[in-house]
């Protein structure tokens, strides 16, 4: 049935007038051939085959296409601003110094600079749009640019934060590391696959140890039809099987899986949830996809961990809850907004030079409250040489004096994941704290987290931190605090009220841990309108002038 639904649509497409062109993979430099024409294109886990596009400012467009076997039979673009075409590329020149011609826009690729990463076109040829390309034995290419220019290796970047996927060219040691392969003009379009034999099988999943992520594993199918991919689906509620020809994007409850992985992550889950998760092998893409569904899938059901959210800034009010400590220079850490992340930036770089700085940034004291687990997490972003960024923990500080005079701090800096540059944001991991400081030999006290930030008159690096977080996956703590709070009606559509025993910031976070309302409030009976929130589970942090706090939970429906 979908060899003749592949024919019709070949029919159609042609009678229609609609000029496509089936581009077959290169994988190996006998298949580069001059004057002939070529797709560059990448292969990404998430978000599947994507095809170079057309030329923006500083790199490439990449646009989503379909593959069958080893051929992408796609229609070209005509116009150099379509931001939704594929543009094919011209291979000039010779083995050691090829050149890629856009025929559309005009002019030759090239690695356009060596401080920032440029994927450009320009219309006179120099060494910088000559370019060296080897092939590795899985068919991905090495492209790289021969001029002085020394981000000069062309690269596939997903940019999943900004949800641009793009291509462009980046210095040997960028963390950006996905290579491209060549599809060259030619050949006949492959006929689909049909569905797969069977299904995989030892289908398991795990709860990771931030509570709010599921791991999941499986052996691949095995049988005559082996399948492409996975759809792998997961669910608070009933599955949706998929129907074939219409495939299912990636998100927060949908991923598609190539053969061979055999393991998939789903993050940002909420807490104290059971999730179902089914996964179905599939072939062919696009209108051509084909899910095996018959019989029994494989099914099962995990739960997330209950979250007490005890502390959370994002930084969206200049240095929120933090307090920041000059020691030693006169650049201090600062609130800034880039690509439409708000973070706190320090930055001992000014005036044309590197300047000596020590800089530290505490936070109030955060309450385990009760729990015996208190894991921080946080995320940066870093760029330029410079002093690694320092993360301590005390016990003792009293959250008003220079931090770095007589007090006991705990480095936990190697604990935790950094950005490695290109201000390119990482998240840090979690981390138990009591599991460092031997919270039950100290009873869980207060304690307070502070990132310190160094450089000298020879290097200063940029760095930045978000979402600083501190969580406990203790539900009894949770359910014992909600006999103190009186949060009703509880669950409630409109608003929640509760007494306040004195004037109160009162903070409301979702199950992710991301602070959603924040407002101060007076002694006595107090209403929090919550008519705005998406229907699930909230937890309400009260902090009090005194500075001891209070945490409950609502559900919102």
């Amino acid at each position: 049935m979908k060899k003749v639904l592949f024919s019709l649509v070949a029919m159609l497409l042609l009678s229609s007038g609609i000029a496509q062109t089936t581009f077959t993979k290169v994988t190996s430099a006998s298949g580069l051939e001059a004057g002939a024409n070529y797709l560059i294109v990448a292969h990404h886990d998430d978000l599947g085959v994507l095809a170079m596009g057309n030329q923006r400012n500083n790199n490439r467009n990449a646009v989503v296409v379909d593959e069958m076997g080893e051929t992408i039979t796609v229609t070209l673009g005509t116009n150099a601003e379509s931001t939704t075409d594929v543009f094919q590329i011209t291979l000039g020149g010779s083995e050691g110094a090829w050149t890629l011609y856009d025929e559309v826009k005009g002019g030759y690729l090239y690695a356009a600079s060596s401080s920032a990463n440029n994927l450009k076109t320009q219309t006179e040829l120099d060494a910088n749009g000559q370019w060296a390309i080897t092939f590795n034995a899985d068919g991905t290419a090495e492209v790289v640019a021969q001029g002085e220019n020394t981000r000069k290796y062309m690269r596939f970047n997903p940019n999943t934060q900004n949800n641009a996927p793009l291509f462009s060219c980046y210095s040997e040691t960028s963390t950006i590391g996905a290579l491209v392969s060549f599809y060259k003009a030619g050949g006949e379009p492959s006929q689909p696959d049909p569905e797969p034999s069977n299904y995989p099988t030892n289908f398991t999943g795990v709860t990771n140890e931030d509570g709010v992520s599921i791991t999941l594993t499986w052996t691949d199918a095995t049988g005559e039809q082996l399948p492409a991919k996975y759809l792998v689906l997961a669910s608070t509620d009933v599955i949706t099987v998929p129907v074939d020809g219409t495939p299912v994007a990636n998100d927060n409850l949908a991923m598609n899986v190539n053969y061979g992985v055999e393991t998939v992550t789903f993050s940002g889950l909420q807490s104290g949830t059971t999730y179902k998760f089914a996964i179905f092998p599939y072939t062919n893409g696009g209108n051509n996809i084909d899910y095996k569904t018959d019989g029994n899938y494989p099914a099962i059901e995990v739960p997330t961990a209950y979250i007490n959210t005890l502390f959370f800034e994002d930084f969206n009010e200049e240095l929120g809850v933090f307090t920041a400590y000059n020691m030693t220079g006169a650049q201090e850490w600062y609130q800034a907004t880039f690509n439409e992340i708000t973070c706190v930036v320090m930055n001992g770089y000014a005036d044309g030079a590197s300047n000596e700085n020590e800089d530290w940034l505490v936070s109030p004291a955060i309450s385990s409250q009760g729990n015996q687990d208190a894991y921080l997490s946080f995320r940066t972003a870093t760029k330029y040489e410079g002093n690694p960024l320092r993360v301590l923990v005390s016990v003792d500080y009293d959250g008003e004096s220079t931090p770095n005079n007589g007090f006991d701090w705990t480095d936990v800096t190697d604990l935790f994941e950094y950005s490695t540059g290109y201000f390119e944001w990482v998240e840090s991991g979690s981390v138990n704290i009591w599991n460092v400081l031997n919270g039950y030999e100290m009873g869980y006290p207060d304690f307070y987290v502070a990132f310190v930030y160094s450089s000298t008159d020879e290097a200063a690096a940029s760095w930045e931190i978000d979402y600083v977080k501190v969580v406990s996956y203790g539900a009894e703590s949770v359910a014992e605090q909600n006999n103190t709070i009186g949060l009703y009606p509880n669950p409630a559509s409109e608003q929640v009220s509760f007494v306040l025993e004195s004037d109160a910031q009162v903070s409301v976070f979702d199950m992710t841990g991301r602070m959603v309302n924040q407002v101060n409030m007076t002694e006595g009976e107090a209403q929090l309108n919550v008519s705005e929130l998406q229907s699930g589970v909230y937890f309400v942090n009260i902090r009090y002038a005194n500075g001891t706090s209070a945490v409950s939970k609502f559900v919102k429906f």
